[in-house]
């Protein structure tokens, strides 16, 4: 790989010799050390203990609490398989404290395997879970080797190809087993989490599922980057939830919206710092039912050491039918994210719903993004021969930065729609698949800078982007309802 890369770079984030861990996340600036609350229930469990006997002890204590209270994990490192929380109840660790997981083996034979998540909790209110501690989720347990495990730096020659596949050779797929996530709720309300480190999940890390009223601040998610389908904050089918000051590195999307069976209204999400082999903030790629009110403020995206892979800083997708709109999205730093936004508009239809969906009023403002690879996109779709456009699309203040490597590309002047409807993170590549991506052929977009097609009232006047030093793209790329132009 030597011959291929330029190495690592300086950036204020390190990762290990694998480039699967950040190795100086500043846990000081989200975590902190909280006294053991007055009343507090203290657990008699055992370090040495099995899983399925210390979550017995921890869940028959929350169940002898008739009024709700606090359950408080004593100081030390515990195997757990699934704990139960319920109504007006406190989930107490603190720092000093870990719960640790079932891995693979454990639980394949474990006559009490983990069921859906580490920490669950179904049809309960005033949940929170809080106090330094750290919930381990044994993810890499649950995943097969991948084919390589050197870093993969940027490609001293950009090549679109060989960039998504030496990309794909890096990731750790999953063994045919259930991989259950480390925190998920599911049709509660009032849930706090709060000043809590999450780390190496085995799926998605953190789900807020058909729930209300939730406030997610103070957490560290720290991730193996490579394992695969591991999301940061999945929030599905959810309103009214506040994320901040969260540091997220992780594999998959760090933080995502999925809307496949009910709608998601007013979340917002600011000063998060985000790291993701995937997009950093993402809505869709499940999007049945609207999703609607959503603002994203004073974060920061990035990969570390110069490493290369992923796909978007921000991605707003209805690909089921979804409408989304009222997006806000402001003051966002971006470092080594292969292309800083794609919204796109498509019609996978995975779903009951079989009409295309929108993408109205979207705002994005002050970007800088230093260090991408790829062209942003803003794209609708064809569909039984008619035509769906994004519409109302404000870029403000864009400033986009690339890598300035050399560059072996295979750009597709005329893009069809054949090319474009795939799975919608290829979007902005253009490709067609065959069986395997090893097989599939991959085309770069006509333009450096920002592509637009079926898109109405896009204002990008103030969007710009400094090309590679060897460009022969043009900047802009515009394709109306009408025809090119």
């Amino acid at each position: 790989m030597e011959t291929m890369t330029f190495g690592k770079a300086e950036t204020e984030y390190t990762v290990d010799e694998d480039g699967t861990r950040i190795t100086n996340i500043p846990f000081e600036k989200f975590i902190s050390e909280r006294s053991r609350p007055e009343h507090a229930v203290t657990v008699n469990i055992n370090e040495n203990a099995a899983g399925e006997e210390n979550s017995q002890s921890i869940n028959t204590a929350i169940e002898t609490l008739a009024d709700g209270g606090v359950i408080y994990i004593p100081y030390g490192e515990y195997k757990v398989s699934t704990i139960r929380l319920k109504s007006n109840i406190t989930l107490f660790i603190p720092k000093g404290a870990k719960l640790v997981s079932l891995d693979c083996e454990e639980n394949l034979k474990s006559p009490n395997p983990l069921d859906t998540a580490v920490i669950f909790a179904e049809h309960a209110e005033n949940v929170t879970i809080t106090g330094g501690g750290t919930i381990c989720g044994s993810g890499e347990s649950y995943t097969l080797d991948a084919i390589e495990s050197k870093p993969l730096y940027a490609l001293k020659e950009f090549n679109l190809y060989t960039r998504v596949i030496e990309s794909r050779k890096r990731i750790r797929f999953g063994k045919k087993v259930a991989r259950n996530n480390i925190v998920h709720f599911s049709r509660c309300t009032n849930i706090l989490i709060d000043n809590i480190v999450l780390e190496e999940s085995a799926g998605w890390t953190c789900v807020i599922n058909h729930c209300s009223d939730v406030e997610i601040k103070n957490m560290v998610i720290d991730n193996h980057m490579h394992v695969a389908n591991t999301d940061g904050i999945d929030i599905c089918n959810s309103s009214n939830v506040l994320v901040s000051n969260c540091f997220i590195a992780t594999g998959d999307d760090a933080i995502v919206l999925k809307s496949p069976e009910n709608e998601i209204k007013n979340v917002t999400v600011e000063h998060c710092v985000l790291s993701s082999f995937a997009n950093c903030f993402k809505i869709g790629t499940e999007t049945q039912f609207a999703v609607s009110d959503i603002t994203v403020r004073n974060c920061r995206f990035f990969l570390p050491d110069g490493i290369t892979g992923g796909y978007s800083g921000i991605a707003i997708e209805s690909a089921d039918g979804a409408d989304i709109n009222n997006v806000t999205i402001d003051t966002i730093a971006m470092d080594g994210i292969s292309a800083p936004i794609l919204i796109w508009l498509g019609c996978r239809f995975r779903y009951n719903k079989r009409a295309v969906g929108s993408i109205d009023n979207v705002s994005i403002s002050n970007v800088n993004a230093t260090n991408t690879e790829l062209p942003s996109a803003v794209t609708g779709c064809k569909y039984d021969s008619e035509i769906y456009a994004v519409k109302n699309i404000t870029l403000r203040n864009i400033r986009a930065y690339y890598r300035d490597t050399e560059e072996n590309l295979s750009v597709k002047e005329n893009v069809s729609d054949s090319s474009m409807n795939d799975y919608p993170e290829i979007t902005r590549i253009s490709h067609i698949y065959f069986k395997s991506h090893e097989l599939s052929e991959y085309w770069d977009l006509p333009c450096y800078s920002l592509f637009m097609r079926y898109a109405e009232g896009v204002e990008y006047s103030t969007y710009r982007t400094v090309a590679r030093t060897c460009n022969h793209r043009d900047e802009f790329y515009m394709e109306s309802v009408h025809g090119r132009r």
